[in-house]
Parts: C-alpha cells; sequence; structure tokens
C-alpha cells in the first residue's frame, strides 16, 4: 500500500523509535529525580564541593543548585544530560527520515509520486517535530511521576519553561542535522554537521566555566541559548527562543532551496 500522506507515513515509520527513545528519557529522567535525596544526605555536598576540580565545575554547575528541586533538575537534568542524550536522539531521527530513506531507495520512491519536493520536505520537517514533541513530553510525565516517590515537586511553571525550551533546542539540532542530509544527500556531511555542532557546543558550554579563553566562544554554542537554572530563576529570555526557533526556520528555507535543486540517489 502507497500511504502518499508523508507525514503521517513517516510518523508511522518511526513508531518504535518514539516508544524506545521516550521510555529511555523517562528513565534517564527516574535516575535523575530519585537521586536527588543522595545529594543531601549529610556532608554530601560538603564533600563534592571540596573535591570538584574548577575545571570541571562545568560538568557539575553550580554546587548551591543543588539544593532547590527545581534548579537540581536544571543544572543536573537538562542544563548536561538531557542537551547530549536527547540532542543525540534528534540528530538520529533526522537522519533516520533523510538519509537513510535516501540510501534504502525510499526517498526516491517518493519523489516519482505526485508530491512535491516541497511538500516531501515539510511533511518530514513536522513529523520530526511531532515526534520530538512526543519525547520531551514524556520527559516531563516521568518527572512529575517519580518526583511523588521522593516527596518533592517542581513548580508546574518552571518545568513548562524547561521542557518548551529542550523542544525547541532539539527542533534547532534536528533541523541543523536535517538540512545538511537532505541539501548533500551524503550520510558523512550531514552526520558530521550534526556531531560537530552538538560536540563543540557541550565542549565549549562546560569547560567556559573553568576556562577562561572559552568563554569569549560561549555565543557560538547552541546550549548558550538554553540556560536551564536562568529559565528556572529568571524565566524564558525573548532572545533565547528567537535564535533557537531562527535557526530551525533558516535550516528548513536551506533544505528547502537546496533539496528542490539535486538529484536523488
Amino acid at each position: 500500500m502507497i500511504i502518499r500522506n508523508v507525514f503521517m507515513k513517516t510518523l508511522y515509520d518511526k513508531r518504535w523509535f518514539v516508544f524506545g527513545w521516550t521510555l529511555g528519557l523517562m528513565a534517564l529522567t527516574a535516575l535523575m529525580v530519585t537521586f536527588y535525596p543522595a545529594m543531601h544526605q549529610d556532608g554530601s555536598l560538603e564533600q563534592l564541593t571540596k573535591s570538584m576540580p574548577p575545571a570541571f565545575q562545568g560538568l557539575v554547575g553550580n554546587l548551591d543548585n543543588l539544593s532547590r528541586f527545581s534548579t537540581y533538575l536544571a543544572s543536573q537534568l537538562f542544563d548536561i544530560r538531557m542537551q547530549i542524550i536527547a540532542g543525540v536522539m534528534a540528530i538520529i531521527l533526522a537522519l533516520g527520515i533523510s538519509i537513510s530513506e535516501e540510501e534504502n531507495g525510499q526517498l526516491r520512491s517518493l519523489t516519482a509520486l505526485p508530491i512535491s519536493r516541497t511538500a516531501i520536505v515539510v511533511q518530514k520537517w513536522l513529523a520530526m517535530v511531532v515526534i520530538l514533541s512526543v519525547t520531551v513530553l514524556g520527559t516531563m510525565v516521568g518527572i512529575l511521576l517519580f518526583q511523588m516517590m521522593i516527596n518533592e515537586s517542581i513548580d508546574l511553571g518552571e518545568l513548562a519553561r524547561l521542557i518548551f525550551m529542550t523542544w525547541i533546542l532539539l527542533i534547532a539540532l534536528g533541523s541543523i542535522t536535517f538540512a545538511a542530509a537532505m541539501a548533500s544527500g551524503l550520510r558523512s556531511v550531514a552526520s558530521s554537521v550534526g556531531i560537530l555542532v552538538l560536540a563543540v557546543s557541550f565542549i565549549v558550554t562546560t569547560f567556559s566555566v573553568g576556562v577562561d579563553w572559552l568563554k569569549d566562544f560561549e555565543s557560538f554554542s547552541i546550549f548558550y541559548f538554553f540556560p536551564a537554572v536562568d529559565i528556572v530563576k529568571e524565566g524564558i529570555q525573548l532572545r533565547d527562543v528567537s535564535v533557537l526557533i531562527g535557526i530551525s526556520v533558516v535550516s528548513l528555507v536551506v533544505t528547502l532551496i537546496f533539496f528542490r535543486r539535486r538529484d536523488i540517489r
């Protein structure tokens, strides 16, 4: 059976991807939430403070943030682990709906149908957005469920802000990789672009805390526009939202321009 609705076909093809990654992120959430009480055992924070080298403080963040559940989640889950793990998920997803389908011939078959290349790109991109929405919402559900096990809670508004910013961050990362894949048709190019953005952003944002010369390059990191702890304490900044959405829009436009002109393998 030929499914002419590219959007629905993509969602159907990725149903197990969604299921697996949603469970995985919920498991990560469970681990981080249930670990919170251990941070408050007698002397734990003080011992960690004394043993942490300054250059590696970015891996943990400001230790004062560990005393409150909301800032603990922001600094230990959203500001470090979610960025990398969910970022990898976004890259894998973008490659899966683009270059992988070109390599197995599905993309060529799609372009042979009476569907415009613009429609193919837009529907695939929208499917990616929906998939990322489901997985991120799974993280939110996980936090709300597992926090009851430790008799702690995060304000729903604070959690919603973190989830929203995580969502648009992942869309930006996915859009960059999707653009590189659909524009070039080369897995090596698309993978390199996605991994490079993720790795450089992680290194710059994490180690700029203890390495002075890296601070001059912080704004080149996509994670710079997702200051999780500040989002909890001060709210969302319009600049950060604008930059992340702008990256996604520009990436989508680049995809449309180049994909409509190139040959499909």
